[in-house]
């Protein structure tokens, strides 16, 4: 399956992206994969992400927040014809061969600091203040099944769980997931998003299917019969 994103502004095309990445940044710094240059988005605002056969699109807590088809949505998988919006700009998404229909986009607002939030966070970010690039690194260690005892460091900036083949962190059981859930390392952390599976993934015994989960060092990560402990490397 071939999908891209089609980048506009207003009626007009900007560009349009191929998703062959792993994983595709979307935001107002130059070295984002889709620069969208706008102040009303943020330096690092979304990006999109290829699990198994899901593309998968996911909000870095965004000033202005990141909407689908004018929904706000903090995780989402996107479907053919899903319009994204990110600033005064939007992103088609289509995939393989299919045109994509053309969605009512909304009106531009005639003022822009209507779309700004002006918050001293808000001003220094506009004004380009450099962000910590430095990444922590951290790992699990099992807890429990075959591999008990031994340790994984996450060095990659994905890390998928589940029972499908091109997983990982490997989960057996009937109600975990193929791709049950992820693992992103960021400049803000480990985050651990559920996808998918009746089995849910647990974080300290607190479910994380609703919403992504910002790991802490010593966290337990539960899923199925399987269960780890996140650590940050020293």
């Amino acid at each position: 399956m071939s999908c891209k994103l089609i980048l506009k502004f207003k009626d007009t095309v900007v560009a349009e992206y191929e998703l062959t990445q792993e994983e595709t940044t979307i935001g107002r710094k130059e070295d984002n994969t889709i620069h969208v240059d706008n102040l009303a988005v943020s330096s690092r605002h979304a990006r999109v992400l290829k699990i198994g056969q899901k593309i998968i699109l996911e909000d870095l807590g965004s000033t202005n927040g990141t909407q689908v088809n004018d929904k706000d949505v903090s995780k989402y998988v996107l479907n053919h014809g899903d319009v994204i919006t990110v600033g005064k700009h939007t992103l088609s998404f289509v995939c393989s061969d299919a045109k994509p229909s053309v969605a009512p986009q909304p009106e531009a607002e005639s003022d822009m600091d209507k779309t700004m939030i002006i918050s001293s966070a808000a001003r220094e970010e506009m004004m380009g203040k450099p962000a910590a690039t430095e990444m922590v690194l951290g790992g699990i260690q099992y807890l429990s099944g075959p591999l008990m005892g031994k340790s994984m460091e996450m060095k990659a900036s994905l890390t998928s769980m589940g029972k499908g083949n091109n997983c990982k962190i490997k989960v057996k059981g009937m109600l975990v997931g193929k791709q049950a859930a992820v693992f992103t390392r960021r400049p803000t952390g480990y985050h651990i998003t559920h996808l998918e599976g009746m089995s849910k993934t647990k974080v300290n015994g607190e479910s994380v299917a609703d919403h992504p989960r910002v790991l802490k060092d010593g966290d337990i990560i539960e899923l199925a019969d399987l269960k780890m402990q996140f650590y940050i490397k020293k």
